[in-house]
C-alpha cells in the first residue's frame, strides 16, 4: 500500500477517533475510545519508522503526529474535567461564567441595568453574523453553546483588537471563524 493511502487512512482514523472521544466526553458514549487510539498510535509507530516515498509525505506525517498529540493532550484535559465532575470545555473561549449578570438575572437593579447596557445596540452587524457562525460551527462539532453569549464575544474581540494593535499598530483586522486542527477558531486577517 504507498504513503498515500496510508497517510489517507491515518488521516481518518484520527478523525474517527476523535469523533468517539467526543461522544464520550460530551456523553454519548460511555466509556473512552481507548482501542481506536490504540490502533492509531500502532499506524503512527508503524508509519514513523518506514521510509517514506517523499518529503512532502513525511512532512504530512509530521502534520499529523503533531495534530494528533494536541488532541490527545486535549482529550486528557477534557477526561480530567469530566472526572472531576465539571461538564468538560465549558471554561474555555467566550463562554459565560456563572457570575455574570444577564438582564433577567436576579440581583441589584442597578447592577442589572448596568449589564443590560453594557454592549447591546453597540455590535455591528458583521460581528453578530460572526458571533452567529462561530456559536454554529462549535455546534456543528457537538459542542454545548448554551454558555456563549453576544456580548462577552465582542469584549473578547476587543481585547483580541487591542493585542493586535500593541503589537502591529494601527492595521484594521477582521476576524472570521475557522477549523484548525480540529478545534473552531477565530483568526484575524488584514483588511484588504
Amino acid at each position: 500500500m504507498g504513503w498515500e493511502r496510508e497517510l489517507q487512512l491515518l488521516e481518518r482514523a484520527i478523525q474517527r477517533v476523535n469523533a468517539e472521544y467526543d461522544g464520550f466526553l460530551y456523553g454519548t458514549a460511555g466509556k473512552p475510545p481507548v482501542q481506536s487510539r490504540r490502533t492509531v498510535d500502532e499506524m503512527i509507530r508503524r508509519l514513523s519508522t518506514a521510509e517514506a516515498e517523499s518529503s512532502a509525505d513525511r512532512f504530512r506525517l509530521t502534520t499529523l503526529q503533531g495534530r494528533y498529540v494536541a488532541l490527545c493532550e486535549r482529550w486528557e484535559r477534557l477526561q480530567t474535567e469530566k472526572e472531576a465532575g465539571r461538564r468538560p470545555g465549558v471554561r474555555g473561549g467566550f463562554a459565560r461564567d456563572s457570575t455574570h449578570l444577564t438582564p433577567s438575572s436576579p440581583g441589584p437593579r442597578s447592577n442589572a441595568k448596568a449589564a443590560k447596557s453594557v454592549l447591546k445596540g453597540k455590535a455591528s452587524p458583521a460581528e453578530q453574523d460572526l458571533f452567529h457562525r462561530y456559536v454554529a460551527a462549535r455546534k456543528a462539532r457537538g459542542e454545548d453553546v448554551a454558555g456563549y453569549d453576544l456580548d462577552r464575544f465582542i469584549e473578547g474581540l476587543n481585547r483580541e483588537r487591542a493585542k493586535l494593535k500593541e503589537r502591529f499598530g494601527e492595521v484594521a483586522v477582521e476576524f472570521d471563524v475557522a477549523d484548525r486542527d480540529g478545534r473552531i477558531r477565530l483568526v484575524a486577517r488584514k483588511k484588504s
